[in-house]
C-alpha cells in the first residue's frame, strides 16, 4: 500500500486515479470525422459530424424491412 501511495504521489494523482490509469487502456484520439452526440428523443448515440450523409426515407424503410 505504501508503494501505491508513493507512486500515486509521484504522478500527482489520487490513489484511485493512479489505479484507474494503470488498469484502463489509454483512450485513442477520436477521428475528426466522429462527433458523438445523444439523440434528444431516443437517447441513442449517433455521429453528429457535419459531413455525414442523411439517409432518405426509402433507405430507412429498406433497412427496417428485415425487422419483424
Amino acid at each position: 500500500m505504501r508503494q501505491l501511495r508513493r507512486n500515486a504521489h509521484a504522478k500527482r494523482l489520487s490513489i484511485s486515479d493512479y489505479l484507474r490509469a494503470a488498469a484502463l487502456p489509454e483512450e485513442k484520439p477520436r477521428s475528426p470525422d466522429v462527433v458523438p452526440k445523444r439523440h434528444p428523443i431516443s437517447g441513442l448515440w449517433y455521429n453528429a459530424a457535419p459531413n455525414q450523409a442523411n439517409p432518405t426515407l426509402e433507405e430507412i424503410q429498406e433497412t427496417l424491412a428485415d425487422f419483424p
